[in-house]
């Protein structure tokens, strides 16, 4: 339909909009990625195996055979899998000195790997995973220090990164 000066834009069902008045519960995007933890439950001593899948800078979901308390205080021991970096490049502009002065230039290294972690986590949401037969929790970090929060997001971005280029190249 037209209308003097304007032209009305043509609606679909599969458009969608985002609603203002609706919550996300989650604060930062989280990947799916899997590998062990160990675990020691605030107050008492000794470690626990578990675990770990869908990874974001504020949390994880943490898979284990024991059944914890909602609300309950974990330190976790983390070391992210480093493996796929291997194969990996990822671009870098440095600055050389030229006899015009500086000059940016382009070069491609393979990324840094990642240190061992210690995080202290709560339990949120927990749930029973049925097919696996184990206890699953939505775990949210507590007191996370900024560059440990980093370190978290760099393996995500990395990791993503990854998944995008193998993908691409199984097609």
């Amino acid at each position: 339909m037209f209308m003097f000066g304007k032209k009305k834009k043509p609606t679909t069902k599969s458009m969608l909009r985002a609603q203002p008045g609706v919550q996300q519960k989650r604060s930062a995007f989280r990947m799916p990625v899997e590998f062990e933890v160990l675990y020691e439950l605030d107050g008492r001593k000794g470690r626990r195996s578990a675990l770990a899948n869908d990874l974001s800078a504020g949390g994880l979901r943490l898979v284990t055979d024991e059944d914890l308390i909602k609300g309950s205080l974990l330190h976790l021991d983390i070391q992210l899998p480093a493996d796929f970096l291997d194969e990996m490049t990822v671009e870098k502009e440095v600055f050389k000195q030229t006899p015009f002065g500086l000059r940016p230039e382009s070069v491609r290294e393979r990324p840094p790997g990642f240190e061992p972690m210690r995080l202290r986590s709560k339990a949120l949401a927990p749930f029973y995973d049925v097919a696996m037969k184990k206890f699953a929790f939505g775990m949210a970090f507590v007191d996370t220090p900024p560059p440990v929060q980093e370190e978290l997001q760099r393996f995500i971005h990395l990791w993503q990164l990854n998944f995008l280029r193998t993908r691409r190249n199984d097609d």
